[in-house]
């Protein structure tokens, strides 16, 4: 029970956001009581804290294992990063661009003035986490020679992370998932030609 209330609250904190979930829509879907889910949560809040938990550590555990995987290259890197946010898009998007919200941290953002402390925290750290990644990820491009020596890399880190972290807003913002891919590709584009190596230069970039 407690995780099919979990489910049922992700998907209805990124449909609707925090204000949007109340314990009433989640008992009219699995044919509870409230009083059965404040049994297992507490609260709202209580809920809402543990589901924004276990949903940050999934998506930083794979972020994670892309960033830091030194067979790849920044740009097979951000492909991987695309593919797994369009995964999730076309869960809240099926059969069609609509822009609909796909991120439950871009969800909540969203409703920042309404979390609690525990709530803003973790997003914080999340953040802070894909900065960090991101970091690994660009060092790693200079030190295997895809990136040139001199290379700035906090403002590389600052771009990547950058469109990492807003990938929901352009989806939302545009109605296009091909927006989002545009937006990887040209700021990749950006970063090779002008901090490339020879060799990466004379790479051709496969299309997609």
């Amino acid at each position: 029970m407690r995780e099919q209330i979990k489910q049922i609250a992700e998907e209805i904190i990124v449909k609707h956001g925090y204000r949007g979930l109340n314990f009433r829509q989640i008992a009219e879907v699995l044919s509870t009581t409230r009083a059965n889910l404040h049994y297992h949560f507490g609260s709202k809040e209580g809920l809402v804290e543990e589901v924004l938990d276990e949903y940050a550590t999934r998506t930083m555990d794979a972020y994670r294992d892309v960033l830091t995987d030194a067979t790849m290259s920044l740009r097979e890197k951000s492909r991987a990063i695309i593919e797994m946010a369009r995964a999730r898009y076309k869960r809240y998007n099926p059969g069609a661009d609509a822009g609909h919200p796909w991120s439950l941290m871009t969800r909540l953002r969203s409703d920042s003035d309404a979390l609690n402390d525990a709530m803003r925290n973790r997003l914080q750290a999340v953040t802070m986490e894909f900065e960090l990644l991101t970091r690994i990820a660009v060092k790693a491009a200079v030190q295997s020679g895809e990136l040139r020596a001199d290379t700035p890399q906090e403002r590389v880190t600052i771009l990547i992370a950058t469109v990492l972290h807003y990938q929901g807003l352009v989806t939302r913002d545009t109605g296009k998932f091909t927006r989002l891919v545009g937006l990887w590709e040209s700021t990749l584009d950006a970063i090779e030609g002008s901090w490339g190596s020879d060799a990466t230069k004379a790479k051709p970039a496969k299309k997609r």
